[in-house]
């Protein structure tokens, strides 16, 4: 800053004859301490040392600060005073708000930049489970806020946020520690400033935690000192503020000494520190005194490091953007100004508000970059994307301000060490000659004879061989000598081993041989002995061999026929030729990295023979690679750079995201296809319960989580999920095996890379499991190698659609030792397949074979093109060959996967990537003119351009058609294979059907063939994990296992499931009920009391009865009216209330069969009205008793009070009260007809509702009030005398009617259905046959059989009577 603002003084063009003074506050990084700067500085304290001017002057703008919570408080304590602030590294997104801090500038980029351009490295890098740290600040707060809002709709998720402490807590500490441990994300992003994370790397460093991937915050991606202290901290990426210039600066900074600035206490500190020394000893005794004159050059901390001024550039473009301000103010021409009246500032007198205007309409360049601020006060966000790694081939000076190349060492023969080792080599194999020189010339000696002759020397030559080998060690490692001096090394040395083991074991043998009738020399004699040691060393040898397969051989000799059939073309870039360049990216991913870098450099230059011209080449495009893994890394390094690439047979679904992948392309469809085929191909056959294996690869990975994800959706469980390797422990292949062994799931899912599958069938065939029903994948369902293992009979899978490429075999079978001594590739195959070997030629591994084309010719050909090919040949063992090949060799009859063009599957893959490319070079530098195609040669052509004109391409080629969606996909289609037997044994390829997924919904399958299942099965295999459950059950999920593992229970009561696997039952409608089998709901059946049931008729026939009894009494009692029993018992009101008893008896008629609204009005009205006038009548005659023995008294007129007329007006009064009663309720809420569904659930009870409770029960209660009343009159009167005292059996039919009554409430209520009914009819028989009996069973009985009684003296007691 000081800097800046004395080249600013000293400027004559910007603030020319004005000064700029300052005052520096230290905030101690805390907010506390920068709220009191703030305030010193707006209080004007006057320091001791103002360098720039004489006397005190008005606060314009701050230029601070680094931490953004300072900030904070600085700007809000600014903000009444409209101070501007500029802050160089203040960075939290908050400080955006102009609402809050409407004068704070920075020129340093919002942190919402750097969080949104992280979310989108997370993206590309596909990192999708991520940890945060963060600093407890609001740096850190607002940082991961931002994050947490830009991975929203990103497939990235957020595993743990853990924060640091403000105050250093190292329990704190451990515990994040123990997350990030724990934790399965590898890659942590952290938002942090240098000074607070280095505390915590100091404590990560000593946890020995490994494979995290840091992601960096601008904050600390720039700290050279975390750098160099951890190592560990190598890979970390970051985003950091673009560097810049800060001319002078490492000049100005050495001039920095005591005695320049004497009075400034930083300068003081500083200098104390670098040097150790004292510049007051009365402050610090202990050290030396410092001179003063100490040189700032000798000394390289943190405070001369400027290789990377990135706060420092901030500090002086602020500094800058305040003078280009002031200078733009004072400026201003009268008039034209910005503020009230469009007037200026007055030079004289600034307001700060003023100067924070032109900071807001600044503009103006400083080191080639511009400076200006949005409307929010941020600068322009541009970052460097940064990456530590060690710089391993440079290393700094002395002085550490340079790089210098690294020192190369490695041993060598010009050095001591080398030399001493060189002769001792040499030495020991002239030792190891001479002695097999003695041996030799004393060979027939008993000593050379007794020990093994034959192997002695083998051994010696063994042991020359190993003192010869350790020379490829020394000197510099190139290719060869790298694969030689370890494949020399072992070969020699179990050679060596070979040759000592078999003498040994002579020498036991020997011993042996020496017992009587031993023949033990003759099973270990010399031809044993060559052939043991031969075995054993060519195991070594055949460890140490690499070759490659012959069917990838075939899809690279099939890409060199498509481009000569395009070079041969008239209509297809006619006049251009195509060239080729193959690579061998050795199924790594480290290869096929390290080619697309090759690739992407461009190559070198090609000089054509006997052409004018020569050309460096450029990559157009890349055809490969094979794996979707390695197509993965290509694709990512070259995708950058617009090259496209096109894959033959990398299925992986991810690299169907053009986000991520946008210059891949492929002609085989995306397992994301296959995956659904594959689930819609189990639910097609039913199968439920699987078990799934893949390959622990992206091909794998991908492969199998689209697959799970389309069986989740058809409703498959999954029973395993096993993933493995080439290059796991054989344990591990042993573990997924017994896996399948022990599963109780028939069908196996493999979606599996061939090379994984071959180790899995291998290790399943040692232990044959029970049978397993197997379903693959495309990439090893089709490959005649497979074959051979009759454990997969009956598997079916997808392949490649067959096809017929015309005169491809021919162009394999082309071939002869002439034209392949000329092509190591072809070299190699031929001398594996016929196991000879060719002369002349060296044995060489396959490593790289590149795959370049080119048009040739300046002046007769025409324009160079580039095209390149990548090709995976993967290692297969061979033998080498011992015999040379003497030219009679027939290919014709070779049995090889090169020469099999039965199953032309993933070879028309590579032929129509070509074709496509050549296409889309056509539709660029071509122009078809009728009847002639013509194309310019001089066209420059660049990679986007091709991968632009790729995606657009639609052909027809031998009957396929080539086309690319905007996922560059083509449109799938497969083949159904099945695993069948021959008669003959073999197995075979049987095509079954087809799967288009173009096809719609549910029409993808066409099956033209029967299939064959494991152990030749011609029914379709069940694999379930449960069986399913019927109608009338429903699925119970087992606890702890996947939902087909279900058991069945029967649905509960009044509930069914019509369909098979219901997962609920569901109830009946109200007026239904399920039937036996509880799959179907029956309407229920309707009960009420009906004539035609036996309790109907039963209560019928007593009504009936009752009222025939009621009808012969009033019969009995007409024919005797005139005789004295009838007279003396009121016969008006008997005849009455034999009426009101028949009415009774007949009344619960009403009570039976269906009720209808009528029938339910009539019940209660008619019982409730009959049963009134019953018991009036009885009340009447139990008062007719009573005041006719009052009557007799002398001088009563009782009987004048209660004569006929009386009688009759009370039992009409009673009856009337009844009636209204009984109207009331008829009118307001009338009894009504209704279905009783609670009562029985599986009956509907047709039943009369009463409308009202209390209109019920007023009726009865009026009945039972009438009751009580005759009762108690009755009792009164029991004893008057008589000898026919009536009142005693009104007594007991009360008793009984009372009785009834009481018991009828409780039974009422408890009753179900129609019982409840039946109990009502019962109470009204019973206290009709009380009431009948009681009071004219008697007077009928001696009427009809005791006339002799039936007399007015007997009555009046004159005679005596009898008891009944």
């Amino acid at each position: 800053m000081r800097l800046a603002v004395e080249q600013i003084n000293q400027d004559t063009e910007l603030l020319p004859n004005h000064t700029l003074g300052y005052k520096i506050f230290d905030s101690c990084s805390t907010p506390i301490t920068a709220q009191r700067s703030v305030l010193a500085a707006l209080n004007r304290q006057s320091e001791k040392h103002i360098p720039m001017c004489s006397g005190a002057s008005p606060l314009l703008a701050v230029v601070a600060e680094y931490g953004s919570s300072q900030s904070i408080v600085v700007s809000r304590l600014l903000q009444p005073f409209k101070i501007p602030m500029i802050s160089y590294f203040s960075t939290c997104s908050c400080l955006s708000n102009r609402r809050e801090f409407p004068t704070f500038f920075r020129v340093v980029p919002n942190d919402d930049y750097q969080v949104k351009a992280i979310s989108r490295l997370l993206v590309h890098f596909g990192w999708k489970w991520i940890g945060v740290v963060r600093e407890d600040h609001d740096y850190g707060q607002f940082a991961l806020r931002g994050l947490m809002k830009e991975i929203q709709g990103t497939k990235v998720c957020l595993a743990y946020d853990e924060m640091i402490p403000k105050n250093y807590n190292r329990q704190r500490v451990l515990q994040i520690l123990d997350v990030m441990k724990r934790s399965t994300a590898r890659v942590v992003v952290v938002f942090s400033v240098e000074g607070e994370f280095y505390p915590f790397l100091k404590e990560f460093a000593q946890q020995n935690i490994t494979g995290i991937q840091w992601v960096a915050s601008e904050a600390w991606i720039t700290g050279s000192v975390l750098a160099e202290a951890y190592p560990f901290l190598e890979g970390t990426i970051g985003f950091a503020i673009r560097e810049g210039r800060v001319p002078g600066l490492r000049d100005y900074l050495q001039k920095v000494d005591p005695q320049r600035y004497p009075s400034n206490p930083l300068v003081q500190e500083l200098w104390e520190d670098l040097h150790g020394c004292s510049l007051n000893q009365s402050t610090n005794p202990m050290l030396p005194p410092c001179s003063g004159q100490e040189s700032m050059l000798e000394y390289h901390a943190a405070y001369m490091d400027i290789n990377s001024p990135i706060v420092e550039y901030n500090v002086y473009k602020a500094v800058y953007a305040l003078a280009h301000s002031l200078h733009n103010l004072l400026q201003c021409k009268p008039g034209r100004g910005p503020f009230q009246n469009n007037s200026c500032a007055q030079s004289t007198n600034i307001y700060p508000e003023q100067l924070q205007h032109y900071i807001q309409e600044v503009s103006f360049s400083i080191s080639g970059e511009r400076v200006n601020f949005d409307h929010k006060g941020d600068a322009i966000p541009s970052y460097d994307l940064m990456s530590w790694r060690m710089e391993r081939e440079f290393w700094p000076n002395s002085r550490r301000d340079l790089c210098l190349p690294k020192q190369v060492e490695f041993l060598s023969f010009h050095e001591v060490l080398g030399i001493i080792l060189a002769t001792c080599s040499v030495c020991g194999a002239c030792l190891a000659i001479f002695t097999a020189t003695v041996f030799y010339r004393h060979r027939r000696t008993a000593i050379v004879r007794a020990n093994n002759s034959e192997l002695s020397f083998l051994l010696l030559l063994s042991l020359t061989l190993c003192f010869l080998c350790s020379l490829t060690f020394i000197g510099r490692p190139s290719q060869w000598s790298c694969m030689l001096r370890h494949t020399a090394f072992g070969i020699t040395f179990v050679l060596c081993m070979s040759c000592v083991l078999g003498k040994t074991i002579v020498v036991l043998m020997a011993f042996r041989a020496t017992r009587p009738g031993s023949s033990a020399m003759k099973w270990f004699g010399p031809p044993q002995q060559r052939l043991t040691v031969l075995s054993f060393t060519f195991v070594q040898a055949l460890i140490c061999t690499i070759c490659f397969d012959p069917r990838e051989l075939r899809f690279l000799r099939s890409m060199v026929f498509a481009i000569e059939e395009i070079n041969n073309s008239s209509e297809l870039l006619p006049g251009i030729r195509l060239g080729y360049r193959i690579y061998d990216s050795c199924d790594s991913v480290l290869m096929a990295a390290k080619i697309a870098f090759q690739l992407a450099n461009g190559l070198d230059p090609m000089f054509i023979a006997a052409k004018p011209c020569s050309r460096s080449g450029m990559v157009n495009a890349i055809i490969g690679d094979s794996g979707s893994t390695l197509s993965i890394s290509m694709s990512r390094i070259l995708g950058p750079f617009n090259i496209p690439q096109v894959s033959y047979f990398s299925t992986c679904a991810c690299l169907s995201n053009k986000k991520q992948y946008p210059n891949f392309l492929r002609t085989i469809p995306s397992d994301q296809i296959q995956a659904d085929a594959l689930a819609k191909l189990v639910k097609y056959f039913g199968w439920t319960w699987i078990g799934a294996v893949h390959s622990d690869s992206d091909y794998g990975n991908s492969g199998m989580a689209s697959f799970l994800r389309a069986a989740q959706k058809e409703g498959i469980c999954i029973e395993y999920s096993e993933s493995f390797y080439r290059t796991h422990p054989h344990s591990r292949i042993q573990r997924v095996a017994d896996v399948i062994r022990r599963s109780t799931a028939l069908v196996v899912v493999a979606f599996a890379a061939l090379g994984e599958m071959r180790l899995l069938l291998e290790e399943l065939a040692r232990q044959p499991s029970p049978p397993r029903q197997w379903i693959g994948s495309e990439s090893w369902v089709t490959d005649p190698d497979m074959l051979r293992f009759n454990l997969c009979a009956g598997a079916i899978g997808f392949g490649i659609q067959r096809s017929v490429i015309p005169g491809l075999r021919d162009f394999l079978l082309d071939i002869s030792p002439s034209k392949v001594t000329g092509s190591p590739l072809l070299t190699e195959f031929w001398e594996g397949a016929f196991n000879c070997r060719l002369s002349g030629s060296g044995k060489k591994n396959v490593l790289y074979v590149v795959l370049k084309w080119f048009g040739e010719g300046c002046a007769v050909d025409g324009f160079f093109y580039k095209l390149y090919h990548l090709f995976m040949f993967s290692c297969l063992v061979k033998g080498e060959g011992e015999r040379e090949c003497n030219g009679m060799e027939d290919i014709q009859t070779l049995q090889s996967p090169y020469t099999d063009t039965s199953q032309l599957r993933i070879t028309n893959m590579v032929y129509k990537a070509v074709y496509a490319i050549a296409h889309a070079l056509h539709s660029l530098v071509c122009e078809d003119r009728d009847p002639t195609t013509h194309c310019d040669r001089l066209t420059r052509v660049e990679p986007k351009q091709v991968l632009d004109q790729l995606k657009r391409v639609n052909f027809s080629r031998n009957g396929y058609q080539v086309s690319f969606d905007a996922n560059g996909d083509p449109v799938a289609t497969y083949e159904l294979v099945n695993w069948q037997t021959r008669q003959s044994g073999g197995m075979e390829f049987v095509s079954v059907g087809y799967y288009d997924a173009s096809q719609p919904l549910g029409q993808e399958f066409r099956m033209d063939r029967n299939l064959t299942w494991m152990n030749g099965l011609t029914q379709v295999p069940v694999s379930v994990c449960s069986e399913s459950c019927p109608p009338g059950t429903r699925k119970i999920l087992q606890k702890g296992k996947p939902t087909c593992c279900h058991d069945c229970i029967p649905c509960a009561e009044g509930e069914i499931s019509k369909t098979t696997n219901s997962p609920n039952c569901f109830s009946c409608p109200g007026e239904f009920w399920p039937n036996s089998r509880r799959d179907l709901c029956q309407p229920k059946q309707v009960e009420f009391l009906s004539f035609h049931e036996v309790l109907g008729i039963i209560l019928v026939t007593c009504s009936v009865c009752g009222a025939c009894l009621a009808i012969f009494t009033a019969t009995v009692f007409y024919r005797h009216r005139r005789t004295a029993i009838v007279r003396a018992n009121n016969s008006e009101l008997s005849f009455l209330l034999l009426f009101s008893l028949t009415l009774c008896f007949l009344c619960s008629l009403t009570f039976i069969g269906r009720p209808s609204v009528w029938s339910c009005m009539l019940r209660h009205t008619a019982f409730g009205i009959t049963f009134v006038l019953c018991m009036s009548c009885v009340l009447g005659k139990t008062i007719v008793v009573l005041m006719a023995f009052r009557a007799t008294r002398p001088g009563s007129s009782a009987m004048k009070w209660f004569g006929p007329p009386q009688q009759r007006l009370t039992v009409l009064s009673f009856t009337f009260v009844q009636a209204l009663i009984c109207t009331i309720w008829l009118v307001l809420t009338p009894p009504f007809p209704t279905k009783n569904l609670t009562t029985y659930k599986e009956r509907i009870i047709l039943e009369c509702a009463l409308g009202s409770l209390i209109g019920f029960w007023a009726v009865l209660g009026y009945i039972g009030l009438l009751a009580l009343l005759c009762f108690f009159l009755a009792v009164l009167a029991r004893k008057l005398p008589d000898n026919f005292n009536e009142a005693k059996f009104i007594t007991f039919s009360m008793l009984i009617f009372c009785a009834v009554w009481i018991t009828f409430i409780p039974a009422y209520v408890s009753s179900p259905g129609k019982f409840t009914v039946a109990v009502e009819i019962f109470a009204i028989l019973a206290s009709s046959f009380a009431m009948i009996l009681c009071i004219f069973a008697p007077k009928c009985y001696i009427i009809l059989f005791r006339p002799e009684q039936n007399t007015k003296k007997h009555l009046m007691g004159k005679v005596p009577s009898k008891a009944l």
